[in-house]
Parts: structure tokens; C-alpha cells; sequence
């Protein structure tokens, strides 16, 4: 008997002694080992808030200023999920108001005098969905290559975005609650092997546009050295006055006065949730074809704005404080296009794309249907091979052309031409930018809401990316799929996982086997060397014609709404005649993407 408690006494003495730990200002954190045989740890559910819960509520975030307890924290077991307030692309995961935490991933063999590059992750998801917790941000493949990976939860929806300023309601929470998570890293990280000095926050969709807002800020050089928007960033806040609207009708939705903080704060996860899905101010009007995408100046959104304190100002106008990488992927658009026809009930039709135009760009309407006319798409799908494949389908060449022309519209507004902004604004007050585009065509379906028998349709849609720069390509969908990518998407992602690190190393993203060249246009020729992530990456020339349009689009917007109107000095020529879009127009939404819309909208499934 004593040799057995001999025996378990010291299987519990190894396990603790192979157990990382490490030692902040708060205490001793308990860490876990990456599984496979991977070199690299993991410390999850890191506090670096005090819970904004009750009077904390809609209020900025307060750093965490407890000690941990004497043993240590247990930092092995996932944190908890902001409160959601959508589920088109994030798993169901425990949610709770008190989610003020990050992860952080470390090679095992890191001490505090590494001095490791840092990568620091905002999750996408509208700002209204998404969590550390997501199996595709596991950092372990990241840290076990010699980079320091932290991810940072932050408020959504109503609780992370709500601005109100007649209940002393300012909004910008969510983006405060990254500011807060990057002086922690600034704090803390070299505990754990990492550079301080060598930070790059990166992130996609709307974490790429939180980057962007971050990065524009004036104390962004004292917390990064770098951004990385992947598909995301460039594009025009919402204005002030269309905030407040939309912050005054979600409260009436709530059935309190547009003054009674305490009536807000009062509201159960449940009833705020409610009312953000009754509030039809939020779900109608210009701006609003959220299952699209779009976002602009007038939309009816809770969202971040430039509130002249948090955000001083539109970085659309003043554009990033440090050096930048900005890309897209080739067909951004299809997702929602799919999500547009599948999940709502809607026809395709010609009605439908007018509609779809006059709502989401209001009186800008006219203009891009000038620069997408519905008769370019029908011409491209009636002279190409897909017309016999839409015909054996059931669908007819009117509805293939209106979902392709949406899903370009969505593509060159929120993503291509968005970055196209966000590079030109950087390069015009001689900060370094560089861009690319994402070509590759997956192997396996990443996002567990769409069924893998679709990836062959989807190509290079949004969020395509995404386990690529996180090197999680097998076992889809994550953590328990059969889905194993092949040998050449490796290598293709060891290439990003190392141009995204070497941002973090040196402000500047090439490595010592790819150059990636910066951006540089004109006015006139709006195509410039970057890279092209297909089979795998390679110096090409990203092409942005087109995208004077949207500068001019979001000016009229903007005056549409306010008496003057910032203009961004990008070099940019207002557009004046319809771009050449003819030639792009079979390639834009390409064979491949438009049978994903023919097939799908034949059948009742809503995957999305």
C-alpha cells in the first residue's frame, strides 16, 4: 500500500512539474501543453478586465487589479464567450457578460528574455458574434514556430457597441476593450517570451476593421509596431448622428427612455438579445442588408463610430498610425450572397437587385448600378458556358446574374476596394503598406455552418483564409472533423504563417524567401505589386481598378447625412464614367462560385 502511494504521489509531483506556469503581475498563471507532441503552451481565460457587469455595463472597461489566488490560476480551461447576438459563422459556445479574457500561446521553451515576436488576433463576426474560444484561432501550430499568438475576447452587439448620449452612453466599448487587452499584452507578454516592441494586431472581417480603428489611433504606436486587415479595414465609420438613431431605437425597443442608463442596465442578456433581434429600425432601411455584409455611413447599426475621444477621428480620413498590410479575398461576396438567397426567403430577381442597391447605398443607388448594371452580368452568364449548367439546374440566367452581381458588389465594396483605401490612405502620409489577395481554393470547408459537400463551389470566399494564417488545416470541421488539407496547403501556410510573423519581427512583412513588394499606385492606374496567395504565395499585381467609385460612393453618403463631409487625400480621382468592368466581369464571380448559388438555391437547405 505504501509503495501504490508512493507511486501516485509522484505521478502527481511529474504532471505538476510538466505543467508551464508563469509568473505575471497578478500572480502565477497554471498552463496547459499543446497536444501531438507540439512544442508550444497554452495560459487560456487570462482576466485582463474586471467583469462589465452592472454598473459596468456599456461603461469602458476597468482593468483587472486582483491578485490571483495563491496557488495559481488555472489557466487550462476555455474562457467564456462574449454575449452573441448572431451565429452565422461562430460555433455554439458558453456565453456569459463577464468575458473579459485572453489566451496566450508560447513555445515551451520560451523564458522572459526571448524576446519573441507577437501576434496579437481580433476575431470577425459583424461585431456581433465571435469568441477566443473558436477552435480555428488555437494558437498552438503558431507558438510552436517561434511566435508569441494572443487572442482577446471583447463585448458585442449592444454591450460592446451601444452609444447613447443622452443616457451618458458614449459607445466604442468593444473597441476600448482591445485597447485595454493590448496594454496588458504591453504589460505582461515578456513574462511569457514575447517582445513588447514587436507586436502586430491582426485580424479579419470585422476584427480587421477593429485593427484598422486601433491602428489609426494616436496611441497606436505605443502598443504595436504593425496591422494586418484581412478582409476588412478601409472603409468609412458610421457617422455619429446614424449611431445615436439607432442607439435611441434599441432602447425604446427595450421600453425604456432614451435617458435611463439604469433601465438599460437593468435588462437581462435575454431581453437585450430580444430586442436586438425585434428592433426593426436596426434590421430595415439604407444600409441595413445585413445578411450581405455592407456597412456604411448611414447604415442602421450598432457598430463603432468616431465619437472625437475613443476614436478621434474617421480613419477613413486620417488613416493608420503604423505600418499596414491590407488584403481581400477573390470572391469575399459569395458567402452572403448565399446566406441572402438561402436563408431569408428571397427570389433573385431584378426587383431584388434594385432593392438590394436602394437600401443598402440609398442615394448613392444610382451610381453603383451605373458601375454594376444587372444587363453586364446577364451578358457574361448568356455568353459563357454556364448558361446550359444554370438551365439544367432549373435556374435561369436572370437569377444567376443577380446573385453574381451582388456577391461584386459586396466583394469590391467591403473588402477589395476597402483595402485598396486603407493602403493608398497609409502610403499617402508615407506609411508603409502592403496588399494582397487570396486566390486558393480549399480543400476543406473551415466554417462548421456550411456542409463540406459545398467546399468545391465556394472558392476564395470570405473567411477563406483564416486556417491558413493559424495553420489549422486538419481534422475539419475543427476540433473533431476528417477533413485533412494536402501538402501543398502546408507549405502554403507555412509561407503566411511566416510573412504574418515576420510583420510582428520587423514592421515589414517580407522574408528572406518572399519579397512582398509595397503598394504603390496612381490615380490612373489603380494596379499595384503585391502578392497572391493560390497555390502558393507569390509576388503578382493586385488590380483595383474600379475602386474611385467608392470614394465617391461614401462622399455622398456622408453628405447625405452631415453638413460637411471629410475628404481622405488619397490621390484618388473621383470617378466620372463607368469603369471597365465588362472584361472582370466573367472572371469576377467565376464558374465555380456562380453554380454554388445555382445549386443551392434549388434546394430548401438553410445552412448558413
Amino acid at each position: 500500500m505504501k509503495l501504490l502511494v508512493s507511486t501516485i504521489l509522484s505521478a502527481f509531483a511529474a504532471a505538476a512539474a510538466s505543467s508551464p506556469s508563469v509568473t505575471i503581475d497578478a500572480g502565477v498563471l497554471q498552463g496547459g501543453l499543446c497536444s501531438g507532441g507540439q512544442n508550444a503552451v497554452f495560459y487560456k481565460a487570462i482576466p485582463y478586465g474586471e467583469p462589465p457587469v452592472g454598473d459596468l455595463r456599456f461603461e469602458p472597461p476597468k482593468a483587472y487589479n486582483k491578485k490571483f489566488p495563491e496557488g495559481g490560476l488555472n489557466a487550462t480551461a476555455s474562457a467564456p464567450t462574449c454575449l452573441q447576438y448572431s451565429d452565422d459563422f461562430t460555433p455554439k459556445l458558453t456565453t456569459s457578460e463577464d468575458c473579459l479574457y485572453l489566451d496566450v500561446w508560447a513555445p515551451s521553451d520560451a523564458t522572459k528574455d526571448s524576446a519573441l515576436p507577437v501576434k496579437v488576433w481580433i476575431y470577425g463576426g459583424s461585431n456581433t458574434e465571435g469568441s477566443i474560444s473558436d477552435p480555428l484561432y488555437d494558437g498552438c501550430n503558431t507558438a510552436e514556430e517561434g511566435a508569441i499568438l494572443v487572442t482577446v475576447n471583447y463585448r458585442l452587439g449592444p454591450l460592446g457597441f451601444l452609444a447613447l448620449n443622452s443616457a451618458e452612453i458614449y459607445g466604442n466599448q468593444g473597441i476600448q476593450d482591445l485597447v485595454l487587452g493590448l496594454q496588458w499584452v504591453q504589460n505582461n507578454i515578456a513574462a511569457f517570451g514575447g517582445d513588447p516592441k514587436k507586436v502586430v494586431l491582426f485580424g479579419e472581417s470585422a476584427g480587421a476593421e477593429d485593427a484598422y480603428i486601433v491602428a489609426s489611433l494616436p496611441q497606436a504606436p505605443s502598443l504595436i509596431n504593425s496591422v494586418i486587415s484581412e478582409s476588412g479595414g478601409g472603409r468609412s465609420l458610421v457617422l455619429n448622428s446614424s449611431i445615436q438613431r439607432a442607439g435611441a431605437s434599441y432602447a425604446k425597443t427595450l421600453g425604456c427612455s432614451t435617458s435611463d442608463k439604469a433601465c438599460l442596465q437593468s435588462k437581462t442578456a435575454a431581453e437585450l438579445s430580444k430586442a436586438y433581434t425585434d428592433d426593426t429600425y436596426l434590421s430595415d432601411g439604407v444600409g441595413s442588408y445585413g445578411a450581405l455584409g455592407i456597412l456604411g455611413p448611414i447604415s442602421h447599426s450598432l457598430y463603432a463610430y468616431a465619437d472625437g475621444h475613443v476614436i478621434p477621428e474617421d480613419p477613413y480620413v486620417s488613416g493608420v498610425n503604423v505600418p499596414a498590410v491590407f488584403g481581400y479575398n477573390e470572391n469575399e461576396g459569395l458567402i452572403f450572397a448565399t446566406q441572402w438567397a438561402t436563408s431569408r426567403g428571397n427570389t433573385p430577381s431584378p426587383s431584388a437587385y434594385k432593392d438590394f442597391l436602394r437600401k443598402t447605398f440609398g442615394p448613392a443607388a444610382s451610381l453603383v448600378g451605373k458601375y454594376y448594371p444587372l444587363s453586364l452580368f446577364e451578358a457574361a452568364v448568356n455568353g459563357s458556358s454556364l448558361l446550359s449548367g444554370a438551365a439544367a439546374l432549373g435556374i435561369n440566367a436572370t437569377e444567376v446574374a443577380v446573385i453574381a452581381a451582388m456577391a461584386t458588389v459586396v466583394t469590391d465594396q467591403t473588402y477589395k476596394c476597402s483595402a485598396y483605401h486603407g493602403a493608398a490612405q497609409a502610403t499617402s502620409k508615407n506609411i508603409p503598406a502592403w496588399t494582397y489577395e487570396f486566390t486558393h481554393n480549399s480543400t476543406c470547408m473551415w466554417l462548421d455552418t456550411i456542409p463540406q459537400k459545398y467546399v468545391s463551389l465556394f472558392a476564395a470566399t470570405h473567411t477563406a483564409e483564416i486556417p491558413f494564417v493559424f495553420g489549422n488545416l486538419d481534422n475539419s470541421f475543427l476540433p473533431n472533423g476528417t477533413c485533412n488539407s494536402t501538402a501543398s496547403e502546408y507549405a502554403l501556410s507555412t509561407q503566411m504563417r511566416s510573412l504574418w510573423t515576420a510583420m510582428a519581427d520587423q514592421a515589414d512583412p517580407s522574408t528572406d524567401e518572399i519579397n512582398w513588394p509595397r503598394f504603390q499606385t496612381t490615380a490612373k492606374n489603380l494596379t499595384t505589386p503585391g502578392l497572391i496567395f493560390g497555390k502558393s504565395a507569390a509576388p503578382g499585381i493586385v488590380d483595383y481598378t474600379g475602386c474611385e467609385l467608392w470614394s465617391e460612393v461614401n462622399a455622398i453618403l456622408s453628405a447625405s447625412n452631415a453638413t460637411t463631409t471629410p475628404t481622405p487625400s488619397t490621390g484618388i480621382s473621383p470617378a466620372t464614367s463607368t469603369p471597365p468592368l465588362t472584361n472582370a466581369a466573367v472572371g469576377i464571380f467565376h464558374a465555380r462560385g456562380v453554380l454554388a448559388f445555382t445549386g443551392l438555391l434549388l434546394g430548401p437547405t438553410v445552412f448558413l
